[in-house]
């Protein structure tokens, strides 16, 4: 299965990044929300990072997640006035903000930095494409196994179990990370639990069978 690269062109090692601001946000302490001034890009030096679409409703589906080395915060740079999504830390998460102004002032002075940022909002538009294809035209069970597939190839440590997420999860975090209600999540990881294809423990899921979840995703 295809996944989205999303680790930014700008690293951490860029000049760049040197104008910014460290700071921390603990784990689900909100980084900004919708509505709120959008004047900053953001680079996570540590931890993980969740972007979210909050509906009116209070209903939430999960954009993208950001860990060591990605970017986000990027529309501060093209005219975006407020916040449109919400951005949650889901651990302990050091960050580097740099000020729009700061960071077009060295952008110009470096041209190849405008390269790296369509870079950055090629990924962006991509992972949108992804999320509403998964949501136009894939039922629950293969939205979560793709989903699961996708986590356990980017952020997955190999145990004597299986490949275990290597973060803390919920299942309202998969839920809103596949545009499913929990209930319905918790359903299908039941299943798959109970066919042996993945155990899941408190916040944590391992993947015992990547070839039968893999065969999820095309059933």
């Amino acid at each position: 299965m295809e996944t989205t690269q999303t680790r930014s062109p700008l690293t951490r090692d860029d000049p760049i990044w040197a104008t910014g601001d460290r700071i921390r946000v603990l784990d689900r302490e909100t980084v900004y929300h919708p509505g709120s001034p959008s004047t900053a890009m953001y680079l996570v030096e540590e931890g993980r990072v969740k972007l979210s679409y909050l509906h009116p409703s209070g209903k939430r589906i999960t954009l993208a997640l950001r860990g060591p080395g990605e970017v986000f915060g990027q529309m501060a740079l093209v005219g975006e006035k407020r916040r449109r999504h919400h951005a949650e830390a889901v651990e302990d998460t050091e960050l580097i903000r740099v000020e729009r102004d700061a960071f077009l002032f060295a952008a110009r002075r470096r041209p190849e930095v405008f390269s790296d940022l369509l870079g950055v909002f090629g990924l962006w538009v991509q992972e949108i494409e992804e999320i509403v294809e998964d949501l136009a035209f894939r039922d629950i069970q293969t939205r979560l196994s793709r989903q699961l597939l996708r986590l356990s190839n980017e952020y997955g440590v190999k145990t004597k179990s299986g490949i275990m997420i290597g973060f803390r999860l919920t299942h309202r975090d998969l839920a809103e990370m596949i545009g499913s209600a929990r209930e319905n999540t918790t359903v299908v990881l039941n299943r798959f639990e109970r066919e042996g294809i993945l155990d899941k423990r408190r916040y944590q899921i391992v993947i015992k069978d990547v070839e039968g979840l893999k065969e999820k995703c095309q059933s």
